[in-house]
């Protein structure tokens, strides 16, 4: 029987992204193998929650909205309550909370509920920390993540360190995208079970309209596609529905290609990317989900740093042309070309030629 006692539970603040909150996992595994018996308890948002639902190191999941404005005062109230809960039912405080998050609401709540709280530095917060961490800039998302619980390490070894991010894609999940891609294709005659279907998955929406790149990239090399022999599928969210119509609309031969665009879940993407040849997107949670599936990807970067943003496996080609204003992290893009164009100046530099470069470095793996 285990001694309860000697059980130590975590509970850690994450993001509001399906891509931020994969950049979390690796650290959650290096803590899970730190202490193997412990508890972790991950807060997310509802939006992010479901790429940790399958996660074999978290414990329990606690979902919330965006705490802002009047409403994120009943929020946090709400999840004080809700956390408050779990605390008691441990018997005891969290024994340490990791904050990866540098809203004081949430500071606060880890002070109050954890014995030691470990965040980034940052003004008025520091007051609820016990270790506060400090990174470069410049630092990928990923090795932030695992900075924040070097705090733990003893004799670290190199498997704590492990960059890969974790998700697990179920025979259930394959079995939707081959039913998805079957209602998609079959009408037009096209075996999808056939050993030659093969399909490049392009992912070319985001959350931040300042990642996305011209539709007509897009367009332009799913025909180059269709001619070596591949299908495409476009996917994304229902707000990504007129870019992907955009796409859709110019490709030449329609009927070899299929937009998917707001008709899957979280789990029907992880099939559709697990069988896929290729991942073509921009700077999304496709994107690093695609990295954590091992599916080859190209991923087009322009106002975000790849150095910083981009995924960690090493079947990935990273275009990122630097030309013009670039890297700005700025959630809309203030040049003239975006309004435009409705895509940012910086991604408009990257051209068909760029894609066919990476589609051939790929393969060549």
């Amino acid at each position: 029987m285990k001694n309860l006692g000697n059980i130590k539970d975590f509970l850690i603040f994450g993001h509001n992204y399906i891509g931020d909150v994969l950049t979390l996992t690796p650290a959650i595994r290096a803590l899970k193998l730190k202490f193997p018996e412990s508890r972790i308890t991950v807060v997310a948002s509802k939006n992010a929650s479901h790429v940790l639902r399958r996660n074999p190191d978290i414990c329990r999941i606690v979902e919330t909205d965006k705490i802002n404005g009047i409403g994120g005062v009943i929020g946090v109230f709400k999840l004080l309550i809700t956390l408050n809960g779990i605390k008691k039912k441990n018997g005891h405080k969290f024994y340490a909370c990791i904050n990866f998050l540098t809203s004081f609401k949430f500071s606060l709540l880890g002070f109050l509920l954890a014995k030691k709280q470990i965040g980034q530095e940052k003004l008025l917060n520091n007051f609820f920390l016990r270790n506060r961490i400090i990174f470069a800039r410049n630092l990928n998302n990923i090795d932030k993540s695992l900075k924040f619980i070097e705090p733990f390490y003893i004799n670290a070894d190199e498997k704590y360190f492990d960059r890969n991010c974790v998700y697990k894609v179920e025979e259930s999940d394959i079995k939707n995208a081959e039913n998805i891609l079957k209602n998609s294709f079959n009408g037009y005659g096209i075996n999808i079970d056939a050993e030659n279907f093969k399909f490049v998955l392009f992912s070319p929406g985001s959350t931040r309209k300042s990642k996305e790149a011209d539709p007509d990239l897009f367009s332009l090399f799913a025909d180059y596609l269709n001619k070596k022999g591949f299908y495409t599928v476009i996917t994304g969210s229902r707000n990504d529905k007129e870019t992907s119509r955009k796409i859709y609309d110019k490709i030449e031969n329609k009927h070899l290609n299929a937009d998917l665009t707001g008709l899957t879940d979280i789990y029907t993407l992880g099939g559709l990317i697990k069988k896929s040849s290729l991942v073509v997107g921009v700077d999304n949670g496709t994107m690093h989900l695609s990295s954590a599936i091992k599916t080859p990807v190209i991923a087009l970067f322009g106002s975000t740093d790849p150095a910083v943003c981009g995924p960690a496996s090493d079947n990935v080609y990273i275009i990122d042309k630097k030309t013009g204003c670039y890297h700005c992290f700025e959630r809309d893009c203030p040049k003239d070309g975006f309004y435009k164009h409705g895509y940012p100046d910086c991604m408009g530099y990257i051209m068909l030629e760029d894609l066919i470069t990476g589609f051939n470095y790929i393969n060549k793996l």
